[in-house]
């Protein structure tokens, strides 16, 4: 890694940034100091699914116009340990560890992100400059877990961040609204508000399944989850987020895994507690519950017929033209598992870390196999790209859907009021900051082979749905997951968690396999 960040020192000259952004800064101002890459090709890829290029796409004109470049797309996506002849790629978070381990990247000058600083290419310190360049970039104003967390690993700051995921809780008003709901909840000394805790979601669950609430004469359902066998990742992602309410624990860096030994911890009290709690929720939901998949469940809330469902927010525009949708955070736990005791705590106030879907979000980063040439155009069009009116345009594709990962962006709502009607753009967005901006954020598993790591875990899910118990399913995925560890080297995988982790030592290059 500090190979790579040397070379940059050499490569990257100082990039005149003023006026990258394009629109409205003024043409004269962009023809002094755009840099110019006349006659370069680059080519962006994508590692996972090809359809994020389309975002990019058909952003790209303005830069190549103003650069005198070239950018094509691949259609089809790369493996991380064959990039030979791509220069930019755009990937979900999780794959992180693989392109880092297969040497893909090229580490990101902290100069382009704080342009008030610059590196030491002999001790890689930074010292502030007498005089701030501009910052065309706003960096500042991208969400911190984005900034210093999902786009970093360990020092190193690997890629960019270009779009976000986060899961809230999505709620049908009427269900909370009507009277004979609201009569039936006195009756039962049930609150008929945004659940604040796990127990208190399952509790609402219960509640409005097999109630006519809608007033159609048929019996209603209580939530809609993607507990079935899901591509999208959002069942493992709701589970790990009730998990990580119950297993983070404060004191805590690691979740998933011991951060000394690389032990499992999914076997343990809160995973086998959280998948305890959603297979149960499958009573409490419409017939097929057992086997929705994210979009399925999507379908089911929609139809006015559910009154809870968890969801990626920037899936909005699928819930259905109904009324009234509205939107809070995820529910927090009571209580905490302190791993090192092996005991549990009770809290004052409950315990809400968000667990991020994807390792985080979709990154874009500069390959290392790229010329000098082409890394220093790759870098640059990542910039634009990233930079705040490139990005305030991203916003409305529709396409490939992402959140922003600036907060102004975030705090504007949902971008146009017809992609996702009947939702409270208002409560989207303070559910959607209160998220990502939560005072403790757990990126999604970002080590080597966290695809295989997560397919074990799907096996298990399904394995409880089915009537196997908890305890058995997760010991059989930490025996899984052993065994997977084992095979890709402990030591290099450890090496790879604690520096996923970005809050613990490890050497600059991990252990050979």
């Amino acid at each position: 890694m500090a190979r790579l960040r040397d070379a940059w020192q050499r490569w990257l000259p100082t990039i005149g940034l003023i006026g990258m952004i394009g629109c409205g800064s003024g043409q004269k101002a962009a023809t002094k100091t755009t840099p110019s890459f006349a006659g370069i090709k680059l080519v962006a890829a994508a590692v996972g699914d090809p359809a994020i290029l389309a975002t990019v796409s058909s952003q790209h004109g303005e830069w190549s116009a103003t650069r005198g470049a070239e950018v094509s797309f691949q259609e089809k996506p790369v493996d991380p340990k064959a990039t030979t002849g791509v220069d930019l790629l755009f990937f979900p978070a999780h794959r992180l560890g693989d392109l880092v381990d297969a040497r893909a990247l090229a580490v990101i000058p902290e100069s382009l992100t704080r342009p008030s600083t610059k590196t030491d290419p002999e001790t890689s310190e930074e010292t502030k400059t007498e005089e701030a360049p501009p910052d065309p970039l706003q960096f500042a104003d991208v969400v911190p877990a984005y900034r210093e967390q999902v786009s970093r690993y360990g020092r190193d700051r690997m890629a960019l961040p270009f779009g976000a995921s986060a899961l809230i809780l999505v709620h049908n008003r009427s269900a909370f609204e009507s009277e004979a709901n609201r009569k039936a909840a006195a009756d039962a000394k049930l609150k008929l508000e945004a659940p604040g805790t796990w127990n208190q979601f399952d509790a609402l669950a219960k509640f409005f399944q097999g109630r006519d609430w809608n007033g159609d004469g048929t019996p209603d359902h209580g939530v809609a989850l993607a507990l079935g066998p899901d591509a999208e990742g959002v069942g493992d992602a709701i589970f790990l987020a009730r998990a990580a309410s119950l297993g983070q624990h404060r004191d805590q860096y690691s979740f998933l895994f011991d951060a000394d030994t690389m032990a499992p911890r999914i076997d343990s009290p809160p995973f086998v507690e959280a998948l305890q709690g959603l297979a149960a929720l499958k009573d409490a939901g419409p017939p097929e519950a057992a086997t929705l998949d994210a979009e399925a469940a999507r379908r089911a809330f929609s139809q006015g017929k559910v009154a809870l469902l968890i969801d990626r927010a920037e899936t909005a525009g699928r819930w259905g033209n109904q009324k009234g949708i509205g939107v809070v955070p995820l529910p927090g736990s009571e209580r905490v598992y302190d791993p090192a005791r092996k005991l549990w705590e009770n809290l004052s106030t409950p315990n809400r870390p968000s667990c991020l879907p994807y390792g985080g979000g979709w990154l874009v980063g500069v390959t290392a196999s790229a010329s000098p040439k082409s890394r220093e155009a790759a870098l640059d069009f990542a910039a634009y790209l990233i930079g705040p009116e490139t990005a305030t345009l991203l916003r409305g594709g529709r396409g490939f859907p992402m959140l922003p990962v600036r907060s102004a962006l975030i705090g504007q709502g949902l971008s146009g009021a017809s992609s996702a009607s009947g939702v409270d753009s208002k409560q989207w967005a303070d559910a959607v900051s209160r998220t990502v901006m939560a005072q403790k954020v757990v990126a999604g598993l970002r080590i080597p082979d966290s695809s295989g790591y997560l397919a074990d875990l799907a096996k298990a899910r399904a394995a409880v749905l089915k009537g196997e118990s908890p305890e058995l399913a997760l010991k059989s995925v930490a025996e899984a997951w052993t065994e997977r560890t084992k095979r890709l080297g402990t030591a290099r995988q450890l090496w790879h968690y604690r520096r996923s982790l970005n809050a613990l030592v490890t050497s600059p290059e991990p252990p050979e396999r």
